[in-house]
């Protein structure tokens, strides 16, 4: 089979993608993307590229130093590097991006399909209801949704390459193979368990030369995946960090038929589509939903292994959905309010649509394959282009969340969206239906007081910001602390209670030393209001190299203080070289505050000329 025989499907394809997905480019940064993107110095400075690639990608989230997840993703961090210098924080090229991502993930399944001898009209039925079904809109139409993206074009292409080997035992083609299969891992580390997936495609049984090379092969591909987890264990510190108030082992165990039963209804009937679903932990054994999931899940599960028993390619989809599926069924891997989501079945869907219609092509004609795949694939598409538009921004991301899902945690991130549209008293609507939801809900409480102190009523403010610093620190992640005593401070400041504020800042430098120099910037703010201008400044030069190495991006605002200060007593000199300083170490941030604080440096500047 030549691929440049296949130019018109191919080119249809595409075509298909682009008009699908189309919408999604007016999108904006929403969700992840703001902290992973926007706010994440790790990536944005130059000289913090090696410390993003061998940190884990939450890193920053607790000042670069250590572990704060279970992801380390070189590929994606390396992608976002990329990304930033050329796009920096213009939204639209990264969407672009991920659409072409989706196409060469499309074009090279196609490739790969036929390569396995699945006919064209086949082939192409199968690729053309995978390029547009509204699961993965979530990978796609969402900029942070890119590590299911990357790693299935470098899985597909690793697998292109070990089917040459297979046929060839070219040194090229296992070496190629080897590097892909590296760079799929670097993007999502599920590549780990797809071992089975290379054997079925290069094992040999007859000739024992050819057998020797095809264990050569899996012992390359073994070795990666085994220093991959090496090394990621390492970076993390453990093969696993705890997920707070996830579920236990029983419960997981109850659970996975749930979310297996879920994810089939997402592939046949996915009527609702949400970032986040009301799908909850089992905990009795006794009850309907562990029973009528567990008879579906193994009817389904028997008929996807006849299938698979049946036909070499409809195995390879069987394993392709049921291993890259397999991690996503432990409940206790994720938060309780979180434990399915669409963009888990990118490369899944794959698997699942080649064992359909695979085994359907043994009953149909392949035109009735092609027109039924069509049909489908224009329902799906529909469904597709409309629902793009909940990731336009925040807002409509999770007013459609909230809607589906009705959780504490989807009605904070609600909260938060309208808190960041400046839509206070709708802001404190989602707050209080979070907190009523749960309690002790940590985010909600901060984000209320947050948005009490934007109404300006303190004293409603300060009672929600005072019950999240006073909760046990593994309640909550260091940034979260860091702004509930930034916003209490405020709160302090606005009602002139300047020793509260000072004491405050104090407390919290104390309790947060990650974040020093942008804790000492809110003190010495205060302290200048209160007329400790020359405290002000001696606590703002004692922070000068925590500001050079700190995450956050308001910990080089240490340098604008100063430069305006220095500038305030006369010093032009030290006050140029200051001002000149934050513009250097803020050169690349998009944070609209950090920004804000750049124009007025440059006015600053212009003025001591």
């Amino acid at each position: 089979m030549k691929l440049r025989d296949e130019w018109k499907w191919m080119v249809l394809l595409a075509a298909v993608c682009v008009v699908v997905y189309l919408n999604s480019t007016g999108g904006e940064f929403i969700y992840d993307d703001l902290r992973q993107i926007v706010r994440n110095s790790l990536i944005q400075d130059n000289s913090r590229i090696f410390t993003a690639l061998t940190s884990d990608v939450w890193a920053f989230k607790g000042g670069g130093e250590i572990a704060a997840s279970n992801y380390w993703r070189p590929t994606f961090t390396a992608w976002h590097i990329l990304h930033y210098r050329l796009f920096g924080g213009e939204p639209f090229g990264w969407h672009v991006t991920n659409i072409l991502l989706h196409i060469g993930v499309c074009l090279m399944a196609f490739g790969v399909l036929r390569r396995w001898d699945v006919s064209e009209k086949v082939a192409f039925a199968i690729m053309l209801v995978f390029a547009v079904h509204p699961v993965h809109a979530e990978s796609v139409a969402w900029i942070s949704g890119s590590p299911d993206l990357l790693f299935s074009l470098a899985f597909l292409a690793s697998l292109w390459f070990a089917q040459n080997y297979s046929e060839s035992f070219a040194t090229r083609d296992l070496a190629l193979a080897a590097v892909l299969y590296a760079i799929a891992l670097g993007a999502k580390e599920i590549g780990i368990i797809a071992l089975p997936i290379f054997y079925l495609i290069v094992r040999k049984k007859t000739d024992e030369g050819d057998a020797a090379k095809s264990n050569v092969f899996m012992a390359v591909i073994a070795g990666i995946a085994v220093v991959y987890f090496l090394l990621r264990m390492a970076v993390l510190g453990a093969v696993s960090r705890p997920v707070p108030g996830a579920a236990g082992f029983f419960e997981s165990v109850l659970t996975a038929p749930a979310i297996f039963v879920f994810y089939l209804r997402q592939i046949v009937f996915p009527t609702t589509l949400s970032i986040n679903y009301p799908l909850t932990a089992v905990s009795d054994i006794g009850s309907l939903g562990f029973i009528v999931p567990l008879v579906i899940s193994l009817i389904v599960f028997a008929g996807i292994v006849y299938a698979a028993m049946k036909d070499r390619v409809a195995s390879l989809g069987a394993l392709m959905l049921l291993l890259l599926l397999a991690p996503t069924m432990y409940a206790g891997s994720f938060t309780p309010e979180q434990i399915v989501h669409d963009r888990y079945l990118y490369l899944p869907l794959l698997g699942a649509l080649m064992v359909v219609f695979i085994t359907a092509a043994k009953f149909l004609n392949e035109r009735n394959i092609l027109i039924a795949g069509a049909i489908v694939a224009a329902v799906f598409g529909f469904q597709t282009v409309m629902y793009n538009q909940t990731f336009a921004n925040d807002v409509t991301l999770w007013a459609n969340a909230s809607s589906v899902d009705g959780s504490a945690f989807s009605l904070s991130q609600y909260g938060s969206a309208l808190y960041a549209a400046d839509r206070f008293e709708n802001a404190l609507d989602a707050y209080s239906a979070s907190i009523d939801a749960d309690a002790n809900g940590v985010l909600s409480h901060l984000g209320r007081g947050q948005t009490y102190l934007k109404l300006r009523k303190y004293p409603e403010a300060e009672a929600d910001l005072k019950f999240v610093i006073t909760q046990p620190p593994d309640m909550m992640e260091a940034y979260q602390l860091f702004l509930a005593y930034e916003a209490l401070g405020v709160v302090y400041s606005e009602q002139k209670r300047f020793p509260e504020a000072v004491t405050n800042f104090e407390e919290s430098i104390a309790k947060l030393p990650i974040y020093k120099a942008a804790l000492t910037v809110k003190l010495a703010i205060i302290l200048y209001q209160s007329g400790q201008k020359q405290r002000a400044f001696t606590e703002l030069v004692n922070v000068q190299d925590a500001a050079r190495s700190e995450t956050l991006p308001g910990s080089k605002s240490v340098f604008l203080r100063l430069g305006m200060l220095y500038a305030e007593a006369g010093r032009k000199d030290q006050a140029r070289s200051a001002l000149q300083e934050f513009l250097t170490l803020t050169a690349n941030s998009s944070d609209k505050t950090i920004i804000a604080e750049r124009e007025l440096a440059t006015r600053q500047l212009q003025a001591l000329r």
